[in-house]
């Protein structure tokens, strides 16, 4: 395994600085978005997975790691936060279910959900 120094390139990898809403977004294999979207309302987060689907080829895949509400009623970490995200920045947490209607609406096809076993999970979309 190679690990990738902060500041340090790899040949397959490259880091993009931009705006998701105004700066056009490059074609590439994989985009890989972590604790982006829950930062953001509903329809700012389908305008950055849109602009994610607009400048993805067929073949690629969106990675999005994100912190998932659970379902149960139960008391959990992500729903505290949720109320945080709400009140300090107007985001939200949400459940896989919310991010499938997310990417649904945003053009994208969910695929998977990879519980990392650390709290959060990989939402792979097509």
């Amino acid at each position: 395994m190679t690990q990738i120094k902060a500041g340090a390139t790899a040949p397959r990898l490259t880091r993009q600085a931009g705006d998701f809403f105004k700066d056009k977004l490059p074609v590439c294999d994989a985009y890989l978005v972590m604790e982006v979207i829950h930062d953001w309302s509903d329809a700012e987060s389908i305008s950055i997975l849109q602009a994610i689907r607009r400048a993805a080829p067929s073949h690629a895949r969106l990675l999005l790691i994100e912190e998932i509400v659970p379902d149960d009623p139960g008391p959990a970490w992500s729903k505290m936060l949720d109320i945080h995200m709400l009140a300090l920045i107007g985001g939200k947490q949400r459940t896989r279910r919310e991010y499938e209607a997310l990417f649904d609406a945003a053009g994208l096809s969910f695929q998977r959900e990879i519980d990392t076993g650390a709290g959060i999970s990989i939402l792979q979309a097509a």
